[in-house]
């Protein structure tokens, strides 16, 4: 990406920053970095990953074979499975080395002080399990029944498959009775990112100053249909966000690319406005209005400035009186809840400045410390495209309560971009202004004129991801189609796993009639017929056939008002379709309640948790992926 190339480029930026230190209130009380101890951020990673059963596994003196390291990474692309070993064979090495001097210098201590998983001290005498592989199975002498469930299911839960299955000490089951899933094959994993570039059409003849010129991207079609961050359950994305880690790390590992954890400690309030933990402000506002997700008071602040001032000139850029801006702060945690604010009294640059006031002061940043370094070395990646990639993995691993405020920010961000016309207020002003409020500014206290060049380089490189983030936005709130794919294969294994224990408990009674019936759908998958639930509408149950055209939206317009003319596809289900085949024959059509633009199919169960359709979902595709899941229409004003 283009840079603004020069300190002179980034007058707004400097402006911004010097206007930040002249109205801080206090210092930011900021801790020592501390060294972590050596395999310490390996141990985290591998936690945050979903590896936290080979961590324990370490810290009780065992090792991983190479076979089994090679199931845990089956289900992975090469870049993944590379970034997964590279971090357990350090982990590994470090283990091995402090277990040396343990014994050198501590021989009564077999456990290492490494122990991030909290597991109970191995006891001295105590077989060490080892793995054999033979045949297609693995084979785990020395081990009690629980621990080899453990490892099976912390296998399963992150959609890594052993090779073969596991041999249980007792009362174990056939291989063929156990029918483990197949590892997912190199196709259906591809992180082949989800964006394409396409031609930009509506190139303006004479340049405008205001806008820039920027490549246009847009997610390739997919026969499942798009899905976005706010289409799936709470569920689903816990799933979704260690692949996220592993998919970014995998990424900056080939461009050498590492960033710290800051810490820093700011100090919080539990009550007010400002300087308030965002989960915490969410959770108080949520018992005010059921189903808030971003903080009242920064939504009113948007919404006031959307209102008033989007076509004002220098809107963001024109700092608003400081001593107006401290009284209405007071005033502002005053009355806010009361509902007695004087909003009609409120200057758009004052706002403004509240606006940013309380992205700075917020505890945790917006971009969270986790993540804050891992934005802006964004910049670092050559490629565009991977760079959408990394940030729309970041995106990923946000928090919840900070994914939502940030979304609500960027349109807002966007919405005076759509206005530079008249404010003057173009992308690259609007990026260069957020940015030091985002990535927390340096202090200028102490620095030297040598450190002048690495001021602007973070300038720069931070100023060009918040205009990625603006510009951008839409795309980067999506869930690459790999992501839903191994979640998929992960509940599927799950699945599997029940099934394996129901039919062992069979086997145990000796009847073993109920292990082989068939699924009472199975007729229904056959048919390729689907039976749609719309629990919030008159017409609540109906049964469709489906063909290779189908989608969503089609099936959705089926429960509208206006539909009702053509052939039916539909068998009503209810006594009210029955009398009716549509909305017409309806005893009180005033009362009748039918699907409108916010209604959506939501596919439910069978190998996924919870997922709002994009309406151009090819039916009978997604059919024959997910054939016992059921189809409910509800609302989802989100998307």
């Amino acid at each position: 990406m283009a840079s603004h190339g020069s300190k002179e480029g980034l007058d707004d930026y400097w402006n911004e920053f010097k206007e930040i230190e002249e109205n801080k209130d206090g210092e930011e009380e900021e801790e020592l970095p501390k060294t972590p101890d050596e395999g310490e951020a390996e141990a985290e990673w591998l936690t945050n990953a979903g590896y936290g059963f080979v961590v324990s596994k370490f810290c009780d003196g065992r090792d991983l074979s190479d076979d089994e390291l090679e199931g845990l990474t089956s289900t992975l692309t090469r870049p993944q499975a590379e970034a997964v070993r590279k971090r357990i064979d350090y982990l590994s090495t470090t283990m091995r080395k402090k277990r040396a001097m343990s014994k050198l210098h501590e021989p009564s201590s077999p456990r290492s002080s490494l122990d991030v998983s909290g597991a109970e001290n191995q006891t001295p005498n105590r077989r060490t399990p080892s793995f054999h592989y033979r045949k297609g199975e693995y084979t785990l002498e020395g081990a009690k029944v629980e621990e080899v469930r453990g490892i099976e299911e912390g296998v399963e839960a992150l959609s890594f498959r052993e090779q073969g299955s596991v041999k249980l000490p007792t009362n174990r089951l056939s291989r063929k009775s156990l029918s483990p899933l197949p590892a997912l094959s190199d196709a259906e994993i591809s992180i082949e990112f989800h964006l394409e570039e396409k031609d930009n059409q509506n190139q303006q003849l004479k340049p405008d100053p205001h806008k820039v010129d920027l490549p246009a991207f847009q997610p390739k079609q997919d026969s499942l249909g798009i899905t976005m961050i706010d289409d799936i359950s709470s569920g689903d994305m816990e799933r979704i966000q260690p692949l996220a880690l592993i998919e970014l790390t995998a990424l900056f590992d080939t461009y050498n690319i590492s960033y710290t954890k800051l810490k820093r400690k700011k100090k919080s309030r539990e009550h007010g406005l400002f300087g308030v933990p965002l989960t915490l402000l969410v959770e108080t506002d949520r018992k005010r209005v059921p189903g808030t997700r971003v903080p009242l008071v920064f939504q009113t602040l948007i919404n006031h400035l959307e209102k008033e001032a989007l076509d004002m000139e220098g809107l963001l850029r024109i700092p608003g009186s400081v001593t107006r801006v401290k009284q209405l702060r007071e005033e502002l945690e005053e009355k806010f809840y009361g509902g007695t604010f004087p909003w009609s009294e409120v200057w758009a640059n004052d706002a403004a400045a509240l606006l940013k006031q309380f992205l700075r002061e917020l505890p945790e940043p917006l971009l969270t410390y986790n993540y804050l370094e891992a934005f802006s070395q964004v910049e670092q990646i050559p490629s565009t495209l991977e760079q959408l990639k990394s940030l729309n993995l970041l995106i990923l691993l946000l928090p919840v309560e900070h994914r939502d405020m940030l979304r609500v920010l960027l349109q807002f961000l966007r919405n005076i971009v759509a206005h530079s016309d008249q404010n003057k207020m173009g992308l690259n002003n609007i990026s260069m202004i957020i940015a030091p409020n985002l990535f927390l500014a340096p202090t200028l206290k102490g620095k030297s004129k040598a450190e002048g060049p690495l001021e602007l380089h973070k300038a720069t490189n931070t100023s060009n991801i918040v205009k990625m983030l603006i510009h951008y936005q839409n795309v980067l709130w999506t869930i690459p189609s790999s992501f839903v794919a191994q979640v998929r294969h992960q509940y599927k294994t799950e699945m599997n796993r029940r099934i394996r224990g129901e039919k062992r408990k069979l086997w145990k009674k000796k009847d073993r009639s109920e292990a082989y019936k068939k699924a009472g759908t199975e007729t229904d998958v056959q048919n390729g017929v689907i039976r749609v639930q719309a629990p919030e509408l008159t017409k609540s149950s109906c049964l469709i056939q489906l063909d290779d055209q189908i989608t969503a939206g089609d099936i959705v317009a089926k429960f509208r008002r206006d539909y009702g003319s053509g052939p039916s596809t539909v068998e009503p289900q209810n006594r009210k379709d029955s009398e009716t085949k549509g909305h017409l024959g309806f005893n009180n059509p005033k009362k009748a309640q039918f699907a409108d633009d916010h209604a959506h199919l939501f596919e439910v169960g069978g190998n996924i948790g919870e997922r709002c359709l994009d309406p151009q979902t090819r039916m009978m595709k997604l059919y024959q992926v997910n054939p016992t899941a059921e189809w409910v229409i509800r609302l989802n004003i989100k998307r």
